[in-house]
C-alpha cells in the first residue's frame, strides 16, 4: 500500500481551443445539407456555362433561416469538406462523398461543422511536466505534504507534446460532462476537441493560479544500496514516464536537502525492505489477476472490482502506449571507427538542425567533424554545441577557431552567422551524443569531440521508424533545450515536430493509432442474470488479454530516457529482477560501487541461476578490494559468472530484455550529489532500450552468450467481445419477450454473428436468447451457409428437436444440404398428428441404409398415432383411414431386419390392436380407469385445480372495451365460464360433464369471437387485438382442461359400450406393460437424437403400460 500521500502543483495554462458540437451532423445541418443535395444541378443537366450548384441566395430564401445563419452554417460545413463553396458565383455545391452519404441513407455517419473558439484551462505540473485538464484541490488538506518549489523542478511547455494539450483538453471537457451529469449545471450537445493554440512563447510569463492534484508515493531506504528511494504509484491519471520522472526528482530532492521541511515529513514515513520496481509485467499481471477475480466476484463487491479494473487496465495501456511511442529503429556501433564514421554520415544528412553534445571539446575532435559540419553550415543547418562536464571547464582556443570558422562558413553563403549555437558557458553534463533534426541520433560510444581511444566502444544509433516521428529523439532535444545554462540560448534551439523540414503537428503519434476495444459496462445493479455477470467478467479477460495481444504483435525496440541518479536505481533494480542474464560493462571499477553489499547481490542471483558477467577497463586507485572480491567469486565454482579485464570503454548494462547505453559508468559512479557542497554534478542522460532483440545484440558485441527469451504470449481465456457484452446487459432491462428478439436481431445484424454466438454460448446465455440469435445469423442465409454457420444450424434443429418442436426443426433442416438426422425421418416427425403422418412414416421406412435406432423410433411415433391420438377439438380420436394406413406401415416395419425383437413385438402389438377402440384411444381409456383408480385421492385436488384456474380468470382484466364487455358477458352467472362457476362451488360432477361436452366448450376460439361481435354489435372495434385475443384465449383453455380433467372423474362404467371396450383394451394393455422395461432398457443404446423421438412416442403411451401392469396385477 502507498506509503504517504503528496501534493503536486499544478500551474494554469491558457490554451487556444477549436470545440466541434458533437460526433454527427445535427438535424439543422442535415436540413441544410439535403437542400444543396437535392437542389443542385449535376453536370450536363442544363446548358453549358450555367453555374453548378445552388446560389446562396436561393439558398436563404429556401430554408428561410435567416442571411447570417445560413452562412454560418455553409462555412461550417465547407470546413468538414461536406460543401464547396465557389466565390466568384457564390453557389455551393456538395462533395460527391456527401451525395452518395444521402443516396444510400448513411448521412447520420458523416461528422459535424458547427464548432466553437474557447479558452480554456489545462494544468501543467512543473515536476513530472504532466499536462492534465482536471482540477484539484485550491487548498491542500496539508501544506506540509505540497512539493515545494525548487530548481529540479522546472518543467515547462517545452516538455509537451501537441497531443498531451489535445489530451488535456478532452479531459476537461470528460470533467464538465461529469460535472453536468450530476444535475449541477444544464448538458448541452457533447464537445470534441478539433484544434488547440499553445502561448506563443513557451517562456510567457504563467498566470498565478494553482491547483494541488494529488498522488501517492512510497519512501523506503533499499537495505542493500542504502539509498533513500521515492517511488510514485503509477495509476491512470499519469503516465509512466510522468511516474518516473515524479520517483527521481523527489529521490534527488531528499538527497540533495535533507533537511527542508518537506524531506522530513517523507523521511517520517520511511521503510527499510526492498521492492519491486513498478513495471509493466506488473502492471498486466496486476489486471488479469483482476479479470480473474471477476469471474467469481460476490454480487456486493462487483461494482469495487469494475472500478478496481477500470483503474488497472488504463494504467496498463497507458504503459503499452509509453512504450509503443518510445518504438524506434536502433543499432549498436561496437568500434570507435564505425562511431565516428556514423557521426560524420548522420552530420551530413541533417537539414535543420545537427546538436552536439560533449563532454570535453578539443581541438582533435571538431577537427574530425569539420568537414562535415563546415558542409552543413554552408546548406543553412542550424548546428547546436552543448559543451562542458565541470563547472570551471573552458573550450580551448584552438576549438574557437574552428567554431569562428563555421560562423565563417555560413555567412560566406549568406546565412546568417547566429545559425552556430554554443552554450554561453559549461553545462555541466557528462554525455556525448550527436542529434540530427528530429529522427536520428548517436548517444553513447565515443567523446566525439575529445581525443580519440581507439579501443572498443558500444554506441547506439536511434532511428525513426518509417514516416513517424521519433519521439525518443525528440525527448532528447527537449532534454537539450533544459540543461542549456541560458534561456536566450536555450530559445534558439529546435525540439518541435514543426521547426523541422516536412514535420507538422498533425502527424498522429503511434501510440494514438493503436485500436483499444471499448471498456466493459458497469453492471447495473446486483441482481442480473449469470448469463450476464459472465459476459461482463468475460469481456474484462479479452480486455486483459488484447494487452499481451498487443504486446506480441510489437517488433520494434522501446527507447526511453533515464536521467542522473535513474541509471543507479537502473543497476539495482535490473539486478534484482533478473531472471536470466545480467552484463555489467564499465570503463572504471571503484570500490565505493563494488561494496560486499552489491557483491552479496551479485552471489544471490547467481544462485538463482542467472548468468552474470562483469568487465571493465581501468580500475581506480584504491579499489584492490573491490577487484579481489569479484575475482572470489568466480573461484566459488559457479560457471554462471564471469568477471574480465578487457580492452574496451564500453558503459552499458543489460538485464534480460533491457538495456541502459550512455556515459554512465555502473562501476565507478560516486552516487548522486556526493560532490562538493552547493556544486550540482554532471547532468547525466542515457538510453534504456527494451525488446527487439536488441539484448542479443548487444551481448554478442560484449563477448557475452547470447540467451534467447521467449516472449510472453497471451493466455488463452474465455473471452467475450464488449459487442456480446453491451446486448446482454440490455437484455437485462427488457422484460417483453418482443423487445428482448428485437435488441437480439438487431445486435446480430450490425455485428459479426458468428462472433456473437459464439460469445453468447461463452457467457451461458440461456437458450431462448441463442435460438432467436442463430435464427437471426440465419435468415435469408440457409441455402449457402458458411462451414461455421452450418455448425449453428445444426444446434438450432437440435434444440427445437430437444424440445419436441418438430415442425419448425424440419422446416430449417430441408433448407440445409446434410444433417445430423435424416431428413425423411424429420418430416415424420413434423407430421405426427396429421392426415399426412401415415405417407410421412411409409417414406421414412422406405429410406436406404435405416439403422435400429431410426426403425425403433418410427415404430414408437407410428405407436403414438394409433394408441394415444392427441384430444384436439377438431379430431379427438384417430381418423380410421389414418389408423389403418399407419398400422400398414407398423406391418412394413416390422418386417425390418435392423428392428430388434423387442420393438418388432410392439409394432405387431399395434397392429392386432383391436380397431374399435381407436375412438376414443387405448390411451384415452387408460387414462380415464387411472384417473377412477385414485379417484379418492385426486378429486378434491381436480376440484380445487379448476376452482384456481377459474378464479385467475375472473381476475384477467382489459384496458379496452371490447375486452371488458366480453370478459363481463362470460362471467356473467349465465355466461358459459359463470355457469362453470356455480358447477364448481357446488362440486356438482354430473353438471360439469354436461358443461364439458358442450358445442361452446369444444371450440372455445368462435365462441369467443362470437361473443365479442355480440356484445360490440355496432361499434367500430368489435374485435380483440391478436395479442390480447391469444393470451385471454389460453386462460380459457386452461380453464377447460382443468373441468375434463375434474370430469374425468365421472364414473361411466353403467356405459355399455364403455364396459365393452374395456373387455377389448385390457389385454392390449397387459402386453404393453410386459414389454415395457425391455424398451426402455433399449433406450440406451440409441442415439441421442434418435432416442429424443422415441421418448417422444413412448412418453405418450406410458399411461397404457402404467394402466396395464396395474390390471396385471
Amino acid at each position: 500500500m502507498p506509503g504517504i500521500r503528496i501534493y503536486l502543483p499544478y500551474q494554469s495554462v491558457p490554451v487556444r481551443a477549436r470545440l466541434g458540437y458533437g460526433t454527427e451532423l445535427s438535424r439543422m445541418e442535415i436540413m441544410v445539407l439535403r437542400t444543396v443535395v437535392e437542389t443542385w444541378r449535376k453536370p450536363g443537366d442544363d446548358a453549358e456555362g450555367a453555374p453548378r450548384g445552388v446560389n446562396l441566395s436561393r439558398l436563404n430564401y429556401l430554408l428561410q433561416l435567416g442571411r447570417r445563419m445560413t452562412l454560418d452554417l455553409v462555412f461550417d460545413l465547407w470546413r468538414r469538406e461536406h460543401i464547396t463553396l465557389d466565390l466568384y458565383t457564390g453557389t455551393v455545391a456538395p462533395s460527391p462523398a456527401v451525395v452518395e452519404a444521402f443516396r444510400d441513407g448513411a448521412q447520420s455517419q458523416l461528422a459535424g461543422g458547427e464548432y466553437k473558439l474557447e479558452n480554456v484551462t489545462v494544468w501543467l505540473d512543473r515536476v513530472s511536466g504532466h499536462l492534465t485538464g482536471r482540477t484539484g484541490h485550491t487548498r491542500p488538506p496539508d501544506r506540509d505534504l505540497v512539493v515545494p518549489p525548487d530548481t529540479l523542478f522546472a518543467a515547462t511547455m517545452d516538455d509537451v507534446r501537441g497531443s498531451d494539450v489535445v489530451r488535456a483538453v478532452q479531459e476537461m471537457l470528460e470533467d464538465q460532462q461529469h460535472y453536468d451529469a450530476t444535475g449541477l449545471s444544464a448538458r448541452g450537445r457533447a464537445l470534441r476537441v478539433m484544434e488547440t493554440k499553445l502561448p506563443l512563447s513557451s517562456h510567457t510569463q504563467m498566470t498565478s493560479r494553482t491547483t494541488y492534484l494529488p498522488v501517492d508515493i512510497t519512501v523506503r531506504r533499499d537495505p542493500e544500496s542504502d539509498v533513500v528511494r521515492v517511488t510514485a504509484v503509477q495509476d491512470s491519471r499519469r503516465g509512466q514516464v510522468h511516474c518516473e520522472r515524479i520517483s527521481s526528482l523527489l529521490t534527488q530532492f531528499v538527497e540533495q536537502r535533507p533537511n527542508h521541511k518537506f524531506s522530513r515529513r517523507l523521511q517520517a514515513s520511511l521503510e527499510t525492505r526492498l521492492t519491486n520496481p513498478p513495471t509493466m509485467e506488473r502492471s498486466v499481471a496486476r489486471l488479469e489477476a483482476l479479470a480473474e477475480q471477476a469471474l467469481t466476484a460476490a454480487a456486493g463487491n462487483r461494482t469495487a472490482v469494475h472500478e478496481q479494473l477500470v483503474d488497472a487496465i488504463q494504467t496498463a495501456r497507458g504503459q503499452v502506449n509509453f512504450r509503443v511511442s518510445g518504438e524506434a529503429q536502433v543499432k549498436p556501433m561496437g568500434t570507435e571507427k564505425e562511431c565516428r564514421d556514423e557521426a560524420r554520415a548522420m552530420i551530413s544528412r541533417a537539414e535543420r538542425q545537427v546538436v552536439l553534445v560533449a563532454s570535453t571539446v578539443r581541438y582533435d575532435g571538431l577537427a574530425d567533424l569539420l568537414p562535415a559540419l563546415s558542409d552543413v553550415a554552408r546548406r543553412g543547418v542550424q548546428i547546436v554545441l552543448l559543451w562542458g562536464q565541470r563547472h570551471d571547464d573552458r573550450i580551448e582556443s584552438r576549438a574557437e577557431n574552428i567554431l569562428e570558422e563555421l560562423r565563417l562558413a555560413a555567412k560566406a553563403e549568406q546565412f546568417n552567422p547566429s545559425t552556430l549555437v554554443v552554450a554561453r558557458r559549461s553545462a555541466n553534463t557528462n554525455v556525448d551524443m550527436i542529434i540530427a533534426d528530429n529522427r536520428e541520433a548517436l548517444v553513447g560510444g565515443s567523446r566525439y569531440l575529445g581525443l580519440r581511444n581507439d579501443v572498443q566502444q558500444l554506441g547506439v544509433i536511434v532511428e525513426a521508424v518509417g514516416e513517424d516521428s521519433c519521439e525518443p529523439v525528440e525527448g532528447l532535444l527537449r532534454w537539450v533545450r533544459r540543461s542549456m545554462p541560458d534561456g536566450a540560448t536555450a530559445a534558439r534551439v529546435f525540439f518541435r515536430s514543426r521547426d523541422f523540414v516536412g514535420g507538422t503537428e498533425e502527424l498522429v503519434p503511434a501510440a494514438d493509432r493503436l485500436n483499444w476495444s471499448d471498456l466493459p459496462s458497469a453492471l447495473g445493479r446486483d441482481a442480473v442474470s449469470d448469463a450476464a455477470v459472465r459476459g461482463w467478467a468475460l469481456a474484462w479477460r479479452r480486455c486483459s488479454a488484447e494487452i499481451r495481444q498487443t504486446l506480441a504483435a510489437r517488433r520494434w525496440p522501446s527507447v526511453t530516457l533515464i536521467e542522473n541518479a535513474a541509471h543507479r536505481e537502473a543497476l539495482w533494480d535490473g539486478l534484482r529482477t533478473a531472471t536470466s542474464q545480467v552484463l555489467i560493462s564499465s570503463e572504471f571499477l571503484a570500490s565505493s560501487v563494488v561494496t560486499p553489499k552489491l557483491v552479496e547481490v551479485l552471489r544471490q542471483r547467481i544462485r538463482a541461476g542467472v548468468q552474470i558477467q562483469v568487465s571493465y577497463y581501468h580500475q581506480r586507485k584504491g579499489s584492490d578490494k573491490a577487484v579481489s572480491m569479484l575475482a572470489a567469486l568466480t573461484t566459488e565454482g559457479s560457471s554462471g559468472f564471469a568477471f574480465k579485464r578487457v580492452q574496451s570503454a564500453a558503459r552499458a548494462l543489460v538485464c534480460d530484455d533491457d538495456v541502459v547505453v550512455g556515459n554512465f559508468d555502473f562501476l565507478s559512479h560516486e552516487g548522486f550529489y556526493t560532490g562538493q557542497p552547493g556544486r550540482r554534478p554532471a547532468a547525466e542522460i542515457g538510453l534504456r532500450i527494451s525488446g527487439g532483440g536488441f539484448a542479443a545484440q548487444t551481448a554478442a558485441l560484449l563477448g557475452a552468450p547470447v540467451l534467447r527469451r521467449q516472449r510472453p504470449a497471451a493466455n488463452k481465456l474465455d473471452q467475450v467481445d464488449h459487442h456480446s457484452h453491451q446486448l446482454l446487459l440490455a437484455l437485462e432491462s427488457q422484460v417483453s419477450p418482443v423487445d428482448r428478439n428485437a435488441l437480439i436481431s438487431q445486435a446480430v445484424r450490425t455485428g459479426d454473428s458468428l462472433r456473437l454466438l459464439a460469445d453468447l454460448r461463452e457467457a451461458s446465455a440461456p437458450d431462448d436468447v441463442l435460438r432467436v440469435a442463430v435464427a437471426s445469423a440465419l435468415r435469408n442465409r440457409l441455402a449457402d451457409t458458411a462451414p461455421k454457420l452450418q455448425v449453428w444450424a445444426d444446434w438450432l434443429v437440435d434444440d427445437l428437436w430437444a424440445n419436441y418442436r418438430f415442425a419448425e426443426a424440419w422446416i430449417i433442416r430441408r433448407s440445409l444440404p446434410d444433417g445430423l438426422l435424416p431428413l425423411p425421418i424429420v418430416a415424420a416427425a413434423a407430421a405426427a398428428e396429421t392426415p399426412y403422418v401415415a405417407e410421412a412414416l411409409a417414406t421414412a421406412s422406405l429410406a436406404d441404409q435405416l439403422t435400429t435406432a431410426q426403425a425403433a423410433a418410427l415404430v414408437s411415433l407410428a405407436a403414438r398415432q394409433v394408441l394415444a391420438w392427441p384430444l384436439l377439438p377438431q379430431q379427438p380420436s384417430v381418423p380410421p383411414l389414418v389408423a389403418n394406413e399407419v398400422r400398414e406401415v407398423l406391418v412394413l416395419l416390422s418386417g425390418l431386419k435392423v428392428l430388434s425383437d423387442d420393438w418388432r413385438a410392439l409394432a405387431d402389438l399395434v397392429v392386432q390392436c383391436p380397431p374399435e377402440i381407436d375412438d376414443p384411444g387405448l390411451a384415452a381409456i387408460a387414462r380415464r380407469q387411472l384417473a377412477h383408480r385414485h379417484r379418492d385421492g385426486k378429486v378434491a385436488e381436480a376440484w380445487d385445480g379448476a376452482d384456481e384456474t377459474l378464479r385467475s380468470l375472473a381476475g384477467t382484466s382489459f384496458t379496452f372495451e371490447a375486452g371488458l364487455k366480453t370478459h363481463a358477458r362470460l362471467m356473467h352467472e349465465n355466461g358459459l365460464f359463470g355457469r362453470l362457476r356455480t358447477i364448481v362451488d357446488n362440486r356438482d360432477l354430473t353438471a360439469l360433464t354436461h358443461w364439458t361436452r358442450a358445442e361452446e366448450v369444444n371450440d372455445l376460439a368462435e365462441f369467443l369471437d362470437q361473443t365479442t361481435a355480440q356484445v360490440m354489435l355496432g361499434r367500430k372495434n368489435n374485435v380483440i387485438h391478436s395479442s390480447k385475443r391469444r393470451a385471454y384465449l389460453d386462460r380459457l383453455k386452461l380453464v377447460r382442461a382443468a373441468a375434463l380433467t375434474v370430469a374425468s372423474f365421472d364414473d361411466e362404467h353403467a356405459d355399455p359400450r364403455t364396459s365393452y371396450l374395456l373387455t377389448r383394451a385390457q389385454p392390449v394393455a397387459e402386453r404393453l406393460a410386459g414389454l415395457w422395461p425391455n424398451l426402455c432398457a433399449d433406450l440406451d443404446n440409441h442415439p441421442r437424437l434418435e432416442r429424443r423421438l422415441t421418448e417422444h412416442g413412448l412418453g405418450a403411451i406410458s399411461t397404457i403400460s402404467e394402466w396395464g401392469g396395474h390390471v396385471y396385477h
